[in-house]
């Protein structure tokens, strides 16, 4: 689908946070303007803070709605430059940005396996991806199966949780593995780095395709680890934030 790439006017609608350093952002754009992404891209932000003009980029945090509505999911970085500027807006500030921008989408048809597997704020164009896939009339069929393993340090740190795990109820064909590296005393789940749970759950199996978005030691540790597990690149699909 070929999508024009220009300057749009949002406008914040709602935000909160979702753990003591990352918060979900709700924009719309003003003018009833459509705004046509694919599932796993990006926008970009010139911002004057200071009388500096700093670009910033994105990963859209939701899947394409038709509503002329996204979401984004941020870190505030205190000695930043965007980030505690974005973390101040109030419902009604606006933001320009042009896009989308990347290449990091979501294939269609979905392979037979598909296997999202991201850590912290990456996550963001992860769900915008299994939002497509089972919310809005995606491709997901019964017959795929779609695995979800989302490294964070702590429980507190399993941004969009419920949603995942709602996900996983309605549909036995995705599996959701949160995985915690500091896990509390009362946590029963998986521990230790995606790498672990990698190796667990993802091998040997037909028709395998993976998505892999975060910091980038972990992307190149867990791209490795896919291709010494027989898997080549060309079933691999990554977007670094660093």
């Amino acid at each position: 689908m070929a999508v024009k790439k220009h300057f749009y006017t949002a406008t914040l609608r709602r935000a909160w946070y979702t753990n003591d350093r990352t918060k979900h952002f709700e924009f719309e754009i003003g003018d009833g303007q459509p705004f046509d992404y694919l599932p796993g891209q990006f926008i970009s932000m010139d911002v004057i803070v200071d009388g500096r003009e700093v670009l910033r980029s994105y990963s859209l945090a939701s899947s394409p709605h038709h509503d002329h509505r996204f979401d984004l999911c941020l870190n505030i970085v205190p000695d930043g430059v965007v980030s505690p500027w974005l973390f101040h807006l109030k419902p009604g500030d606006q933001i320009e940005f042009t896009g989308p921008w990347g290449s990091f989408i979501l294939r269609e048809p979905m392979d037979p396996v598909s296997a999202f597997i991201a850590t912290g704020t990456g996550i963001a164009p992860i769900r915008a991806m299994l939002q497509y896939a089972f919310r809005e009339g995606g491709p997901a069929a019964a017959s795929h199966e779609v695995w979800l393993i989302f490294g964070v340090r702590s429980e507190a740190d399993i941004l969009y949780r419920e949603e995942f795990e709602q996900l996983a109820r309605e549909h036995a064909n995705f599996r959701f593995v949160p995985t915690l590296s500091r896990p509390g005393p009362g946590w029963r789940g998986a521990t230790g780095y995606v790498q672990q749970q990698i190796v667990h759950h993802l091998g040997q199996k037909s028709g395998f395709h993976a998505y892999i978005c975060g910091l980038k030691k972990m992307v190149d540790d867990v791209r490795r680890q896919l291709e010494g597990m027989g898997y080549p690149a060309s079933a691999l699909s990554y977007e670094k934030y660093d």
